[in-house]
């Protein structure tokens, strides 16, 4: 099945996929139901396509305008917003998609940054408590919501406002520098860093269980066209703890005569992680072939929010690095794809060499087996004429009971097929 037409082909784009451009020069040259015919989709399912892709399609009436000489102008193309499919390939389209580098957004002169009102929510945050709250409460009160399409915030119960206003306060200044904040896109495969809450992780593996929640979708922003993932998550400190009533309890929170008072044979004291109140922002890289993170943790409570603009214009100058990152990691992904290929053509050349060798090393075998019969049947065809011959020459009644046996002997033998033999064997070509 052919996926994309061969005009679409025409451009840069790899076999099986088409880009924006190549895209919205298809919807203004031909009617959207021709287009969507070729590509062997409905043509609401070709307009859902364009939707994801922010290309715009002919309006009502825009062939029939033409058809009749009047003018009907076409739309230009707008830029990509973050987040718009770039490009389209259909489920059978062969071999790896192709993605456009992101790129940092161009150096702009400085400009004052406007005022942001504080009842203002950020899509991502607004309305989202409740989901939150709704799910388990596991192992240093961190919250596990049911639900996994949420905003990237991993804290306790009690921080969670704190939280979300924290995370609010960072969209709404990224928006204000004119970067998208959202759930990264399924336009490509983003990804989502690991996080350590543990606040001095030492040389110790973090084997917690059950694990941290998780989103479905990194959060995201898009600085230019390079999306950096965002993590808001509360840090926990090792302390020494009491088992007390079926809960861990730091020491330092039990009153100094629980302290004192000898500890019961149920009871006993370890080190555990404990939410510590403060908060610490990831930043990641979301594309898999580059790896960058950055943190800002607090060293004390609330200390994020002074930081905000030094956060903005870092994340600012780090898309920069990012995007150097990702062009590296592609050049070593095609390279490793390269080698792939060429070691696979190996791998099929040297298979293609056994199977010939062991074609040709059956057939010479088959062939000798048959020589073999050749030579046999030659020699017992030999051996009944010449005792034939040797019979007719004896007595009558020595004549009668040799034919009778050399008859039995040749029914034993049977007929002796050694054409039909080298009409069955198969030469190396064959196999």
């Amino acid at each position: 099945m052919n996926s994309v037409p061969t005009d679409a082909m025409d451009c840069d784009d790899p076999p099986g996929q088409v880009s924006r451009e190549a895209l919205y020069d298809e919807v203004w040259r031909h009617p959207m139901l021709r287009v969507a015919e070729r590509y062997e989709v409905s043509s609401s399912f070709m307009a859902r396509v364009c939707t994801s892709m922010n290309v715009p399609r002919p309006p009502r009436g825009h062939w029939a305008k033409l058809e009749h000489g009047k003018p009907s102008p076409q739309v230009p193309l707008p830029d990509a917003r973050p987040g718009d499919h770039l490009i389209w390939r259909r489920g059978d389209a062969p071999g790896p998609a192709r993605y456009p580098l992101p790129k940092p957004p161009e150096s702009q002169v400085a400009r004052p940054r406007p005022r942001i009102s504080r009842s203002a929510r950020h899509p991502l945050v607004s309305g989202v408590r409740d989901l939150f709250t709704k799910g388990k409460v596991i192992d240093s009160g961190y919250l596990k919501p049911s639900q996994r399409r949420l905003v990237d915030v991993v804290v306790s119960g009690p921080m969670l406002d704190d939280a979300l206003d924290m995370a609010n306060a960072l969209f709404l200044r990224l928006e204000a520098a004119g970067y998208r904040v959202m759930l990264a896109p399924s336009d490509r495969t983003y990804s989502r860093a690991s996080v350590e809450e543990r606040e001095k992780p030492g040389k110790t593996v973090n084997n917690r269980y059950p694990s941290l929640w998780h989103p479905s979708k990194a959060t995201v922003v898009f600085v230019g066209s390079v999306a950096i993932g965002l993590t808001l998550f509360e840090m926990t400190e090792e302390l020494e703890a009491r088992y007390v009533e079926g809960e861990y309890i730091p020491l330092g929170k039990l009153p100094a005569a629980e302290r004192r008072r000898p500890m019961p044979s149920w009871s006993w004291t370890t080190h555990k992680q404990f939410a510590t109140g403060r908060l610490c922002l990831q930043a990641f890289s979301p594309y898999p072939v580059a790896d960058w993170v950055h943190r800002w943790p607090e060293a004390k409570a609330r200390e994020l929010r002074g930081q905000l603009d030094d956060i903005v214009d870092y994340l600012t100058k780090a898309a920069t690095t990012i995007a150097g990152l990702v062009e590296e990691g592609e050049r070593q992904a095609a390279i490793r794809r390269q080698e792939w290929e060429e070691e696979r053509r190996r791998l099929e050349e040297r298979w293609e060499r056994e199977r010939q060798e062991k074609a040709r090393s059956e057939a010479r075998q088959e062939l000798l087996e048959a020589i073999r019969a050749w030579d046999d049947a030659r020699r017992i065809q030999a051996f009944f004429r010449e005792a034939e011959d040797e019979a007719l020459s004896r007595t009558s009644e020595e004549r009668e009971v040799l034919l009778g046996r050399l008859a039995i002997a040749r029914d034993l033998v049977g007929e002796m097929d050694t054409l039909g033999m080298l009409m069955k064997w198969r030469g190396p070509e064959e196999r």
